[in-house]
């Protein structure tokens, strides 16, 4: 609860510098466009529409690999909550990564032994970060033109497409092939190894050694029992196409509430490719929630595509539409979840 609160003031922190420079050096901020978008305008209820589309399909992805990888009766209603503990510590996170932790102990706390439990919620990152590295791939293509226009936002896509790229090879390299999977441990025991010159983390080590075998081993065994069935492996890799679709839509969503685009399927086009590239850099960011950067990252990118009248505003729609709308409702899940389970144990 320490850390949330330390987030939460980092957020609010950094949102309220971020917010200073959008309303000095961009075009301004609307505040009525702001506040129309989300009550009054029709593309921030079909912004909020695929926020939910895009959760109902990680959901499935949830329930469809639980069901067919263990043998312990997983509801849709557990599978929405594994989701949403998720979404609310990544945003909190750097990386979007904090999310995996707790997930894995739901599960755990929910009757699935923490073998299966890290093989669940790893291969779903597997199978989610390359439903977006395809379709940032495709991105990349039809956005060549636009991103061309501005030479640090070539470098930034190039960069972050091949970190990504780079990301899943590894994970999927470490159960082709033994010898890379022994020598990729061989590195982390090694970084991990370095740790000697402290007194505290010492004694530790031999223990997080043997924890590194037993992740690598649980990673392999689970994608083996998954890659017999490729009729959930397509099933999951096309909800979760979808899921990263609904996502990338919300960019449109706050884009077109403006009207920008008379050619609304070749403006979507366009605009999803450069967030599917765009998602590639901000899910690197070493700040929690991306703050800060994810604000500079779309304002950035779309400066190529957006006039920059319009641009601080639709940054900020983005921004609250994205990250502020699902971190409150999450959050307010997730406390409900909390408090359930303390009357529960009580």
């Amino acid at each position: 609860m320490k850390r949330i609160i330390i987030y939460i003031i980092f957020l609010g922190v950094v949102s309220s510098v971020t917010l200073y420079f959008l309303s000095t050096f961009s075009g301004g901020i609307e505040w009525s466009k702001v506040l129309n978008f989300f009550f009054g305008n029709a593309w921030g209820s079909i912004g909020i529409l695929s926020l939910m589309i895009s959760w109902l399909m990680d959901t499935l992805i949830t329930y469809l690999m639980i069901l067919k990888i263990t043998n312990v009766k997983f509801s849709l209603l557990k599978s929405f909550n594994m989701s949403v503990i998720g979404i609310f510590f990544n945003k909190l996170s750097p990386a979007s990564t904090g999310g995996s932790v707790f997930q894995i102990a739901y599960l755990k706390n929910n009757g699935i032994n923490l073998g299966t439990s890290i093989s669940v919620t790893e291969l779903r990152y597997v199978v989610k970060q390359s439903a977006m590295v395809f379709l940032a791939a495709f991105g990349f293509i039809d956005a060549i033109p636009i991103i061309s226009r501005n030479e640090v936002v070539f470098i930034l896509s190039l960069i972050g497409f091949l970190i990504s790229v780079g990301g899943i090879l590894i994970l999927v390299l470490a159960n082709i092939s033994v010898k890379s999977r022994n020598y990729m441990i061989k590195i982390v025991k090694w970084f991990i190894n370095l740790l000697r010159f402290s007194k505290r983390l010492s004694p530790k080590i031999p223990d997080l050694n043997s924890k590194v075998e037993k992740e690598f081993q649980n990673y392999t065994e689970s994608l083996r029992l998954i890659s017999r069935n490729w009729k959930l492996v397509i099933a999951v890799f096309f909800l979760a196409l979808v899921s990263a679709l609904a996502h990338l839509f919300l960019a449109f969503a706050a884009v077109q509430s403006f009207g920008i685009f008379e050619n609304i399927p070749k403006g979507m086009i366009d605009v999803l490719s450069l967030q599917a590239i765009a998602t590639m850099v901000i899910f690197f960011s070493p700040t929690p929630g991306s703050s800060g950067i994810a604000e500079s990252g779309f304002f950035l990118f779309f400066s190529t595509l957006i006039p920059s009248k319009f641009l601080g505003t639709v940054t900020l729609e983005w921004r609250i539409l994205s990250y502020f709308v699902p971190l409150t409702i999450s959050g307010i899940i997730f406390l409900s979840i909390s408090l359930s389970r303390m009357v529960k144990k009580r």
